[in-house]
């Protein structure tokens, strides 16, 4: 059941029986704008770990504790071109206790504390938690970046994504941004973000429905006056490939490509799209790995991703550099052969039953649902379980075949120790 709360602020309940916990998701979305996403980033380390009412980590968990062991965390994602910054807290249902506390109804009220009433005076936050959480931050983001596989693939977005620069950096911000944000401007964005960001809260669960849809409504939420932020980015296709590469101190070069792939979630090709990604590099029955890494040897390991909110495929190879070349031209190969039909049924079908049972699988998560709620609300459409199966058996060898011509290689770049030299 949906609830508009003020325009642009949704309550979506989802009432089950299947799990002995109710979960809230709080969601604010908003258009990716490349001066905002490390103040995101930092507002949800913020009030993950203080407010008001709660400011340490002490007084925090001594709150989660007194609801039965209830579980709060923050963080921040990105679907196309809107970032998500998400509050979520999973509380046992009451239901299945001895005990008469409105569990649910706390972990509502707790929520509305951390959103609302922040560890801040006079227009900034709380100084010292400030910067504790500044310093934490800077040292997450440059932990990540020390994994090379990680940086291969940002320098790869650089230039995937290199008419939009906001495109090219991670949901969880640059550590180089952190200097420049002080407690003021923080606090002046969050009460930006808390005026004009789209909110959608997901509460998903066995619960009295009036009185949760009554607590929410209580809430002051304000009209949002900017439009909904747009499901997709749409990546250009260059119809040229472009390397760069790198050479750093490391034994097992890295080498990431990037497609452009117009195929966006659920769009007419986006279950064939589905399958032809598990048998391109998707699964351990893909071609990448059984015939780059398994039947050549060339690769450590091979695979592919797909972003159909943005409209691109990505392969990732570990390998020898010397073996660049080769590497290069079996995975142009493997593609080849995928629009030529070189695939058997038998393959496919395969494919398929380990794609339903993923799917199948995902069903026995809470926070599936919860997930799922929102992106049909970015993207305005909602498909049932049963037409999603429906939909991936129906996947014909000719739609995998017609959904891989699609694919266009446009960005690659090269990360070695120096075994290769360029022809």
């Amino acid at each position: 059941m949906q609830t508009q709360l003020a325009k642009g602020v949704q309550l979506t309940t989802v009432l089950s029986h299947q799990f002995k916990t109710n979960q809230i998701i709080i969601n604010f979305r908003a258009p990716i704008k490349r001066a905002d996403i490390t103040k995101r980033a930092l507002l949800a380390n913020l009030l993950e770990t203080s407010s008001a009412d709660y400011p340490d980590q002490r007084a925090l968990a001594h709150a989660l504790a007194g609801m039965y062991g209830a579980a709060f965390g923050a963080g921040v994602s990105r679907k196309g071109p809107t970032h998500n910054l998400q509050l979520s807290i999973t509380v046992p249902n009451e239901r299945y206790l001895a005990t008469a506390e409105p569990l649910t109804i706390q972990a509502i009220d707790f929520l509305i504390k951390i959103i609302f009433k922040p560890l801040a005076q006079d227009g900034h936050f709380d100084e010292p938690t400030f910067k504790r959480q500044a310093t934490n931050l800077k040292a997450s983001i440059d932990s990540v970046a020390d994994d090379k596989q990680y940086y291969a693939a940002q320098k790869l977005n650089e230039a995937l994504f290199a008419a939009d620069v906001a495109q090219q950096i991670p949901s969880y911000g640059v550590a180089g941004d952190i200097a420049a944000i002080t407690a003021s401007d923080l606090y002046d964005y969050y009460q930006k973000l808390l005026a004009e960001d789209q909110i959608d809260i997901i509460m998903m669960g066995d619960f009295d429905e009036p009185t949760v849809i009554d607590r929410w409504q209580a809430v002051d939420f304000r009209n949002r006056l900017v439009a909904r932020p747009a499901a997709f980015y749409r990546h250009q296709n260059e119809n040229t490939y472009t390397e760069t590469s790198e050479i750093q101190a490391l034994s097992q070069a890295k080498l990431n490509l990037g497609y452009d792939f117009p195929v966006f979630y659920r769009d007419k090709h986006y279950y064939a799209a589905l399958v032809f990604n598990e048998l391109f590099g998707g699964s351990p029955l893909s071609k990448l790995f059984m015939n780059v890494r398994e039947k050549a040897s060339l690769a450590y390991y091979a695979s592919s991703s797909l972003d159909t909110f943005r409209g691109v495929l990505k392969v990732s190879a570990g390998i020898d550099g010397q073996n660049h070349d080769q590497v290069l031209k079996i995975i142009a190969a493997q593609l080849t052969a995928i629009q030529q039909g070189n695939f058997t049924d038998e393959l496919v079908d395969q494919l398929k039953l380990g794609l339903i049972n993923d799917f199948e699988s995902s069903l026995d998560s809470q926070r599936t649902f919860a997930i799922q709620a929102l992106i049909d609300d970015l993207t305005q459409q909602s498909v049932s379980d049963a037409d999603w199966l429906k939909q991936i058996q129906a996947v014909t060898r000719d739609q995998i075949m017609a959904v891989a011509q699609l694919v266009t290689l446009n960005n690659g770049f090269f990360l070695s120790g120096g075994q290769h030299e360029s022809n």
